[in-house]
């Protein structure tokens, strides 16, 4: 069996050297490879998964993770993760209360589905509108200023509450049966859901599974300030489906439009385009749930 282990030294507000020393009782030096600079965690991956490599654990965060499973889509590595970022977000999907680093060998593998969207992979949600917004100002935030990460959050949603913008959208796609659905309107959140969690512990798909081959589309249309804050709480925790100006639709494939360019992020990674197009990939990467760790 062919092992690496990735640590992310990018990933969290320090790297954990003591984590390192624990992990040489259970992998040798050559199996561990510690990212120095942004694209090592794909060129690791990559070079482990064209050598043949069975199981790759890696220690990050949710852009971490998000590289290697677009590397990793369709092979025939397995991937587990060790939570090591600041959201954390896909972890989010599973319980890790109970893990420890000595349960590493004692897994199952089951495949789990990803996104594909403008020919990009994604593994747990694309999103446009309002949570993207927040992005944009938080990231402009922690490039400046140095401040925590929840911090700089909290003023990417009062940044964003001060400058609404709502999406002028056309939605098209194929819904859990198969049969095409036609939306329509202005919008202030669009969120295409493989994972339930995003944005540092919101919860946009409490009904999300990661394997059931379907994503959950999240809208929620324009409303006023005084209407975003009283669903702020509701949207963190997961109550928000069913409440007036929210729905979710099920979805396996789609496209969103719109006639002005519009900013998206896929697990966090900012883009811009008039239109994306998206589908599920179902069972395209083998999962490694831990013992103790599956819900």
């Amino acid at each position: 069996m062919k092992k690496l282990f990735i640590i992310s030294s990018k990933s969290g507000r320090y790297y954990d050297r003591e984590f390192e020393r624990e992990l040489l009782k259970y992998f040798d030096k050559d199996e561990i490879k510690i990212t120095q600079k942004k694209e090592d965690t794909i060129l690791f991956a990559k070079e482990f998964k064209d050598s043949g490599g069975d199981i790759l654990y890696i220690k990050g965060g949710d852009g971490a993770l998000s590289e290697v499973a677009s590397v990793l889509c369709g092979s025939e590595t397995a991937l587990g993760l060790i939570p090591g970022g600041t959201g954390n977000d896909f972890s989010k999907n599973f319980s890790y209360n109970n893990f420890k680093l000595e349960n590493i060998f004692e897994y199952e593998i089951s495949p789990i589905d990803l996104i594909e969207v403008n020919g990009k992979t994604c593994i747990n949600v694309t999103s446009l509108g309002f949570d993207t917004n927040v992005l944009k100002y938080t990231y402009e935030l922690l490039k400046n200023k140095k401040v925590n990460g929840k911090v700089a959050y909290l003023y990417g949603v009062i940044k964003s509450v001060m400058n609404l913008e709502n999406v002028n959208l056309k939605i098209s796609f194929l819904d859990e049966n198969n049969e095409e659905v036609n939306l329509s309107g202005k919008f202030l959140i669009s969120a295409l859901c493989n994972g339930s969690y995003y944005g540092n512990g919101f919860n946009p798909s409490p009904r999300g599974k990661i394997d059931d081959g379907l994503l959950n589309l999240i809208l929620a249309e324009k409303m006023s300030p005084l209407r975003i804050a009283s669903l702020f709480t509701s949207y963190r925790k997961g109550n928000h489906l069913g409440k007036s100006g929210v729905r979710e639709v099920l979805t396996r494939s789609g496209k969103i439009l719109s006639d002005r360019e519009f900013l998206y992020n896929i697990d966090g990674e900012i883009y811009s385009a008039k239109e994306i197009e998206y589908k599920v990939l179902p069972k395209a990467l083998k999962w490694i749930y831990f013992k103790g760790v599956r819900k």
